[in-house]
């Protein structure tokens, strides 16, 4: 569907849930709402990211996160966690899984999120 030069709105919806959704649930109504999908855009990203791997900047990423910070995950996320796991290693944060939660875990666990940023913050604060 991507080399159509022309898609219907169906077209177009299924494409964006299959390219830009991991969690089903949420693929649909998300394609649906966030448009246009910018396909020029989004090759050259990934373009760009397998030319000049994260590996080669992760001393900058360290150098500008804040002094406490966190990677937060969807424990049924279908993309490989392995390689948030390898990220977390390499900048020595703190990886969390939100269980029943999968790409979007705002979507999928909104009251856990809410729940986890809000103790993070707390503690990031002192209060």
């Amino acid at each position: 569907m991507e080399e159509l030069p022309h898609r219907t709105e169906v077209q177009e919806v299924e494409l964006l849930t299959l390219a830009r959704f991991t969690d089903r649930r949420w693929a649909a109504q998300g394609a649906r709402r966030r448009r246009p999908g910018n396909w020029s855009m989004n090759g050259e990203l990934g373009m760009e990211g397998r030319a000049d791997p994260l590996d080669e900047h992760l001393a900058e990423l360290r150098a500008r996160l804040p002094a406490r910070a966190e990677l937060l995950g969807g424990a049924e996320d279908t993309r490989p966690v392995s390689a948030l796991e390898s990220l977390a290693l390499r900048l020595a944060l703190p990886l969390t899984r939100m269980g029943g939660a999968g790409h979007e875990r705002w979507l999928g666990q909104p009251d856990a999120v809410r729940t986890h940023l809000r103790r993070f913050v707390q503690g990031a604060v002192g209060t």
